[in-house]
């Protein structure tokens, strides 16, 4: 082979390589990604509670308070409503966005429990409420306080509860030591009784 069919073949040999590079999606590393159980060192070096703790927090209070629903006889008897109403923020530090994504996951966690949906009809709101009882029971003052038809009594108010609550912080030396404390009231519809009033509490040492 001549000198000049050499230096052809070289030059398209490279130029195939340079194609192959360009047509191949560079093999990078994972993004920046971590296991949503690590906690990054711009989240240590933080004043703010982890997004770690947040997720346990909210797991295990979601475990504890479906335990302490399920325990109420009202919830043995008939299946009842519980209507979501809203868990309010006053830890004055965790962001709007972080407690957003905390309040999102509960009900979530809570929605999910195999054993809550046994005994659970679960709705959005009041609003939704006051909807459901209009379409499926008719404006019967008899059907509204006894139940459908059919004895489904999820939507009487003696057999629906309203969901609230909220989430305060404690701290000290200047926020080294900070206590959180998400409350739960689940209030009966009928007559504004509170059938459950329950705090569950975490405390975080900064490091």
């Amino acid at each position: 082979m001549g000198t000049n069919a050499m230096r052809l073949v070289a030059a398209v040999g490279a130029t195939a390589l340079i194609l192959g590079a360009c047509a191949s999606p560079p093999r990078g590393n994972s993004g920046g990604r971590v296991p949503l159980g690590d906690s990054t060192r711009a989240e240590e070096g933080s004043r703010m509670v982890t997004t770690q703790e947040l997720s346990e927090f909210r797991d295990e209070s979601a475990v504890r308070f479906a335990e302490d629903i399920l325990d109420l006889d009202e919830f043995k008897e008939f299946r009842s409503t519980i209507v979501f109403g809203d868990i309010v923020n006053k830890t004055g530090l965790v962001p709007t966005s972080d407690f957003e994504a905390f309040r999102n996951g509960l009900r979530d966690k809570l929605f999910n429990s195999k054993e809550l949906r046994k005994k659970v009809r679960w709705v959005e709101g009041r609003a939704r409420w006051e909807e459901l009882r209009k379409k499926e029971l008719g404006n019967s003052n008899d059907l509204l306080q006894e139940g459908s038809a059919n004895g489904d009594r999820s939507l009487n108010p003696q057999y629906t509860y309203f969901l609230n609550g909220e989430m305060i912080r404690v701290s000290r030396g200047g926020d080294a030591m900070q206590m959180y404390s998400l409350t739960f009231n689940l209030m009966r519809a009928s007559d504004s009784e509170l059938v459950i009033n329950k705090t569950f509490e975490s405390k975080r040492i900064l490091k």
